[in-house]
């Protein structure tokens, strides 16, 4: 089934711009993970949707500690966070971008939407905005990797592949947490 294509308004105006049926999914993508990290359940039905929930939740699981006070440690308010977020994306995706870092850029997204969800503040939409048009700059990277179907063959359930490389994949996710941990230990 084919991505939703939300209607903006004309405060989206960097949105709007995009072209490319990827750079839209990429927005479309945060915006489903962060609604299904808030709780609301208006989700696309996708199967790189769906993988993306389950990559995030698993890499969460996994690494707990790192994101359990995350947000607090970087200080983040509404003056700050897109240009905070911005400059960890940065340091997190680089020049070295590849689809495990992509899963850490959304994870940690979704993450600071649901800190300010958590403390009566609604950022979803300015931090799926945000990361649609972060991730609109890599559309170049993303087809040329093959585009979202090349993403959801590289994480394909683990019923369907063996173990070993599901974990493998997910070694490149890791790799980006080490990044993340990094810049929350410099800015602490």
């Amino acid at each position: 089934m084919p991505p939703i294509i939300p209607d903006y308004d004309d405060a989206s105006m960097d949105v709007r711009k995009m072209k490319s049926l990827d750079e839209k999914l990429a927005l479309d993508l945060a915006k489903d993970l962060i609604q299904w990290k808030i709780g609301k359940r208006n989700l696309l039905n996708s199967k790189t949707a769906c993988l993306l929930r389950k990559l995030s939740t698993q890499i969460e699981q996994k690494h707990e500690a790192l994101f359990k006070n995350l947000c607090n440690r970087l200080d983040l308010n509404e003056r700050n966070v897109t240009e905070t977020c911005g400059q960890i994306a940065d340091e997190l995706i680089g020049n070295d971008i590849n689809w495990g870092r992509i899963v850490v850029l959304y994870t940690f997204g979704a993450k600071v939407a649901e800190h300010f969800h958590e403390n009566g503040t609604d950022l979803s939409d300015e931090i799926s905005k945000w990361i649609g048009n972060y991730m609109a700059k890599k559309s170049d990277w993303i087809r040329k990797a093959g585009g979202w179907d090349a993403f959801t063959e590289q994480f394909k359930d683990v019923k369907e592949e063996n173990e070993k490389f599901w974990w493998n994949s997910l070694l490149c996710t890791t790799l980006g947490l080490g990044t993340l941990a990094a810049m929350l230990y410099v800015k602490s």
